[in-house]
């Protein structure tokens, strides 16, 4: 009996696989806005092509080009995309009537108006095709009754099923059909068990062989094989791709030649799809981006040369290789290279320490590179100190750039601003001003003495705080504990043997049995640690909370408890050969445009911020409609993406968002309509911006000594004001060696 929940599940077992392959490649990226043009960039030098069927006096580089493709190319439902001269060749996804079938198509270059060439069974999924020779293709089946695996040959002419050839099971998932240069069908797929990568060619008689191809060592790394019928190599060489290039390779070899590399050029792999070879030309779908990438074989003479610059990262976060992967795809003068000194691996807290003590020893050695990730735990006050960073502020001054305040003073070090960022957020803590009025901020002391006094109040936090999130929370914090202009810290204080106190107090795990905003409504907590985002996550949190929303902060002695979370933050060698380089990334980051295209950050250009301020304040019309946004009864939240209009007929303001509670029969117990935001709302969040005099940047190696040794308290091995004594020496000889 067909089953479309059955469908479903084999559909996600195919993408999920995808995304662990995806994974194991590259760390996940967000896919950024479809630009609006997309210009060709001039540049230099991936490594180059060795050689040409029709051999060139010199070495030949592909030149990527960038052009939008229309809405039509949904990759959501188009699938395997082939361009040949009689148009574009694709499997798509049909919905007919209630029922759901995969066919093979013709249409133009837009996959508009199309042709189907051949309907599937209800009962067939399939993915991939690969056309070979004159007339014929080969598509990949999986029965969904069956569970078997197969590869059909069919006629392009009449949609006829010439042979069926079943696909081994042991032999894995079909993830990849392309041509071998002898005109054989090969067939890449990948392991259930372990994730390996195995290469086949389809014999004659329909056995698999497998061949020696260029898989990373592991053979867990995705390569997409784009075949022989186009690539323009020499006979015998086939094209693919993984995640570092564009390689060519002579089957049974295991020999790769890179053509291209990708990161050069701002091409993310795991976002792509073939298109199609022809004469040497490749052409690849984006969907990251929503354009059609063509590689074009240029004359090494005729590239413009690109300089080359360097960034160093602890781990690349998703917010660095989206801006890298812009500026790298859109500028005709520099490209940047990036060191990871986690190497991809996870990033733990063994492997932060791991990083840090390298680049210090690169740093220390000589090796700085054009621009720094300053990233939490990176010892930015320490590079500052020793004269590491170039000012930034004349540049600004010169490009016309006006930060927001709090950005330009979480970035500065002794009136030099060595540090900016592309967006931020807040590091905060939300409660009920019923109970906690307009608290500017609060101390360990004071904030356990109003939980004591709430009578229906269990704690401080709500019980989803450990004294493990604590202690990382705390991180951020440190500053606070610290004078690097005078040399001077302050652990050895009351007020932190109060903040040692407060974290062994707290529950070894999570005991979570209500969401935290119910509790805090419901008196059982007087706050939640939480990160504001952006002006729209400011509004939704305070409707949640019924408008009563304030935010005093994490308790702190100084009661600056909300901190400036930079995202992406940047500082520019003090000793680079090219600051002019880095400087374009920074501008390119800072641009307007791009600060004002921001939906999920708050951008740190003023103007930029101002234009996300007016926009949530601004009445909605009717006609722009408004979403919906789901609350269940065990805490997860969901967003409906249907865009509703709005009846005017009942006289009352257009919301921007409604959202529903459900209870566990799902049924909605209670509903609050989000509209523009008011003035309140926009005076709450600047008295919250205005009021985070400090950002989460922090040294990991004082956050590492004040872990280890809190960890002996907590373990009753010393008491608090040894373990303070003991950080505070121990801080102050690190602090000392930085001078």
């Amino acid at each position: 009996m067909k089953s479309g929940r059955i469908k479903a599940v084999i559909v996600g077992i195919t993408l999920c696989l995808a995304l662990v392959l995806f994974a194991g490649c590259a760390k996940p990226v967000a896919p950024s806005p479809t630009p609006t043009a997309a210009p060709t960039p001039t540049a230099a030098t991936p490594a180059p092509v060795q050689g040409t069927q029709e051999p060139a006096d010199e070495e030949l580089i592909y030149m990527p080009a960038y052009e939008v493709y229309p809405p039509d190319m949904d990759p959501l439902y188009t699938r395997s995309a082939v361009e040949k001269d009689d148009g574009l060749w694709f499997i798509r996804q049909v919905q007919d009537q209630g029922e759901m079938y995969y066919a093979l198509m013709r249409g133009g270059k837009d996959a508009a108006d199309p042709v189907t060439v051949v309907a599937f069974d209800p009962d067939v999924y399939v993915e991939r095709f690969c056309i070979l020779g004159e007339g014929r293709v080969w598509v990949d089946k999986l029965d969904y009754l069956t569970w078997e695996t197969s590869l059909l040959e069919i006629s392009l002419d009449t949609g006829e099923i010439l042979r069926e050839v079943p696909f081994p099971t042991e032999n894995g998932l079909i993830i990849g059909l392309f041509d071998l240069p002898d005109g054989a069908l090969g067939v890449s797929a990948v392991s259930l068990t372990n994730g390996e990568q195995t290469v086949y060619r389809m014999e004659e008689d329909g056995a698999f062989s497998e061949l020696t191809v260029p898989l990373d060592e592991e053979k867990r790394y995705l390569v997409t094989f784009l075949g022989t019928a186009g690539s323009g190599l020499p006979e015998g060489e086939c094209m693919a791709y993984d995640k570092k290039a564009l390689i060519a390779f002579t089957p049974g070899s295991g020999e790769r030649r890179e053509l291209m590399r990708w990161a050069e050029w701002g091409v993310f792999f795991g976002s792509t799809s073939p298109l199609g070879m022809e004469d040497g030309v490749v052409r690849l779908l984006d969907y990251g981006y929503g354009e059609y990438v063509t590689l074009t074989p240029t004359p090494r003479s005729q590239v413009p040369v690109r300089q080359e610059i360097t960034m160093s990262c602890l781990t690349v976060e998703t917010a660095v290789a989206d801006a890298v992967r812009d500026f790298n795809r859109r500028s005709g003068e520099y490209y940047i290279t990036i060191h990871d000194y986690s190497e991809g691996r996870d990033f733990t807290r063994d492997v932060q320490d791991q990083a840090i003590t390298a680049m210090n020893i690169d740093i220390a050695s000589g090796k700085m590179p054009d621009l720094l990730s300053v990233q939490d735990g990176v010892p930015f006050k320490s590079y500052a100190e020793k004269g590491l960073l170039r000012d930034l502020g004349p540049w600004l001054e010169g490009e016309g750039i006006e930060l927001l305040p709090q950005l330009r003073r979480a970035g500065t070090v002794k009136d030099k601003l060595l540090m900016v960022c592309g967006s931020f957020s807040i590091l905060t803590a939300a409660g009920n001003r019923d109970v906690l009025g307009d608290l500017p901020g609060w101390t360990v002391e004071e904030a356990s003495a109003l939980a004591a006094e709430k009578m229906d109040c269990a704690g401080v936090f709500t019980s989803s705080m450990t004294r493990e999130k604590y202690l990382e929370l705390l991180d951020s914090y440190l500053e606070a504990y610290l004078d690097w202009d005078a040399g001077t810290a302050s652990f050895d204080s009351p007020e932190f043997r109060d903040v040692l106190a407060f974290a062994a107090a707290l529950p070894a795990e999570e005991k979570t049995e209500n969401t935290a905003e119910a509790e805090i409504m419901h008196g059982q907590a007087l706050a939640d640690a939480v990160t504001v985002t952006s002006v729209g996550d400011w509004q939704l949190r305070d409707t949640v909370y019924m408008g009563k929303l304030v935010c005093p902060g994490l308790p702190v002695p100084d009661r600056v408890g909300s901190l400036i979370k930079m995202h992406a933050p940047m500082a520019v060698s003090a000793v680079s050969a090219h600051p002019e380089g880095a400087y374009a990334f920074l501008k390119s980051m800072l641009d307007e445009k791009t600060q004002t295209a921001y939906t999920d950050r708050f951008p740190s250009v003023k103007a930029a911020f101002e234009s996300h301020l007016a926009e949530a304040m601004r009445e909605p019309t009717a006609e722009e409609g408004y979403t919906v946004t789901y609350f269940t009864a065990d805490g997860y939240r969901f967003a409906d993406g249907t865009v509703y209009l709005w009846d005017e007929a009942d006289g009352e303001r257009a919301p921007r968002m409604i959202l529903c509670w459900y209870d566990e029969n799902y049924s909605v117990i209670r509903e609050e309509k989000m509209y523009a935001m008011s003035e309140a709302q926009r005076d709450a969040l600047m008295a919250l911006l205005e009021g985070a005099l400090r950002s989460t940047s922090y040294d990991q190696v004082i956050a590492g000594i004040v872990h280890e040794e809190a960890g002996a308290f907590f373990a009753g091995q010393r008491s608090a004001e040894e373990v303070s004594q003991r950080i505070q020496s121990r801080v102050l000889l690190y602090m000392s060696e930085q001078g």
